[in-house]
């Protein structure tokens, strides 16, 4: 894998102010796209006991993080929950709000398939601010259910002081890959 495992940042985007990282390398490098998940896979199975990892299934949001969430809930043999904007869950869905450095919108899950799960692995791309994740551990805890670990790609050093200072992610254990 090269040293940046192909992630670029984009100033500026999707609004002024916000730099993005882009994942499109890392995804058309495949020994990059490999090594990452594998990375994942490893750090769950190093940080979640077996038998509660083997009760457990992976939770996602859209989008990018489906990139990622869905091999790692294949290899591990895990259940995969997305997360996806309102609108799009089309059984029972289980709607809750997010703000985030640069979008407000409501997210939902599908109730039935949640209820099925108490303890989650959480997969995105990026660690940002952590609104979104902060969002989906307060939905999740209004239902009674647990993130047990909170998987990234990378994070964004720079906005580790607002991570740090949110709420809900007080004690969640997050690890990043790069």
């Amino acid at each position: 894998m090269t040293k940046n495992y192909g992630l670029t940042i984009v100033k500026d985007f999707p609004v002024k102010g916000v730099n993005f990282i882009d994942i499109n390398g890392l995804l058309n490098d495949p020994a990059c796209f490999q090594a990452a998940i594998e990375k994942l896979c490893e750090l769950a199975q190093q940080t979640i006991p077996a038998d509660i990892l083997k009760k457990s299934a992976i939770i996602t949001p859209q989008a990018r993080g489906f990139l990622f969430g869905a091999p790692v809930a294949y290899k591990l043999g895990l259940p995969l929950v997305c997360v996806r904007k309102k609108g799009k869950i089309p059984n029972k869905p289980y709607s809750f709000h997010i703000t985030n450095e640069y979008d407000s919108y409501d997210m939902e899950i599908d109730s039935e398939i949640l209820s099925h799960h108490s303890h989650y692995i959480y997969i995105d791309d990026i660690f940002a601010t952590g609104q979104t994740l902060a969002g989906i551990s307060e939905a999740l805890t209004k239902k009674n259910k647990k993130i047990l670990l909170a998987l990234h790609i990378t994070a964004v050093s720079a906005l580790k002081g607002i991570r740090n200072n949110t709420p809900a992610l007080k004690g969640l254990n997050c690890q990043e890959v790069i």
